[in-house]
């Protein structure tokens, strides 16, 4: 047995996972997320601001607490969208592995894609004909099967920047909703292979989707492991999310995350796009992805 960790550095929030891993099976310790926002105002910037690299650090600094406290005897640090798209990502990189000691490795959205199929596959037994969708802040990525192989695809359309983009105010006008809609139809594939599909969804979006779904007065990982929903429940959701502000999501949805609510809407109107050009009819939410992922290809 093997006491491991892996971190992911999203564009939108900052994860950490601390597992035991025997023989390939994964048994988790630990695992905590906390809403970084490193990906603020990159469209318009390119850079990684102060402030956001301040929120990151601070959180790793704890994170690294938890990890002394665990005795690990591992620990891998991956960075996706925010540090891809960053031109100051070498300095951040640089800056976290001066105070931490550890190497932060960006990853491309293809890789981000194949480790989450890892992990996501890991949880959910022998399957078939999925499609695995990864909404991030910065990308989204798309991982199915074709052939016997696993592929991964990756556009660069994600909760934080599609917020920047049409969602300042809160709630949304219908013509920004409109703008967003356009926007996403013009970033998704064109193609008939996802049609009909499992849709496996990881990561936040799909999370709290299930959350909302659930009606959790608490976030609870374990029961929202393996949820499923309907294209209509989706459809339903997002109708009734759209219209509210954010003081009115954090006291509406109490499972949720309050930081959440500045990404939320567009996290699901993006789901509702994805859903409905692919004709998928009913979605499986799973909480393993790239942390699980990183820790499984390794040992």
């Amino acid at each position: 047995m093997v006491r491991v960790a892996s971190i992911d550095l999203g564009s939108n929030s900052t994860r950490l996972l601390i597992a035991d891993i025997t023989n390939g099976y994964l048994t988790i310790i630990h695992k905590e997320h906390q809403v970084t926002r490193m990906g603020d105002k990159l469209s318009e910037s390119k850079i990684i601001s102060k402030e956001s690299t301040k929120r990151v650090i601070k959180v790793l600094a704890g994170y690294f607490k938890t990890i002394k406290r665990n005795n690990i005897q591992n620990i891998q640090i991956v960075g996706t969208a925010a540090l891809r798209d960053a031109t100051n990502s070498q300095e951040i990189t640089q800056l976290i592995e001066k105070r931490f000691g550890f190497e932060v490795v960006i990853i491309s959205g293809e890789e981000e894609g194949v480790l989450t199929s890892v992990g996501v596959l890991n949880s959910l037994g022998r399957v078939e004909n999925f499609l695995i969708v990864d909404i991030g802040g910065r990308s989204t990525e798309f991982i199915y099967d074709h052939d016997k192989k696993i592929v991964s695809k990756s556009i660069n359309v994600g909760v934080v920047s599609l917020s920047e983009l049409y969602f300042d105010e809160l709630p949304p006008s219908e013509n920004s909703v409109l703008l967003a809609q356009e926007y996403i139809e013009r970033n998704l594939f064109e193609s008939n292979i996802f049609d009909g599909r499992m849709l496996v969804g990881v990561a936040g979006t799909f999370t709290s989707l299930a959350s909302i779904f659930l009606e959790q007065t608490e976030f609870n990982e374990k029961e929202i492991h393996l949820t499923e929903l309907t294209k209509e429940d989706v459809l339903k959701i997002n109708k009734e999310l759209i219209s509210l502000n954010e003081p009115q999501i954090i006291t509406k949805y109490k499972g949720l995350d309050p930081k959440r609510a500045k990404t939320i809407q567009s996290g699901i109107l993006l789901a509702k796009e994805i859903i409905s050009k692919y004709n998928v009819n009913s979605i499986k939410v799973s909480n393993s992805d790239i942390l699980e992922g990183l820790i499984l290809k390794k040992y």
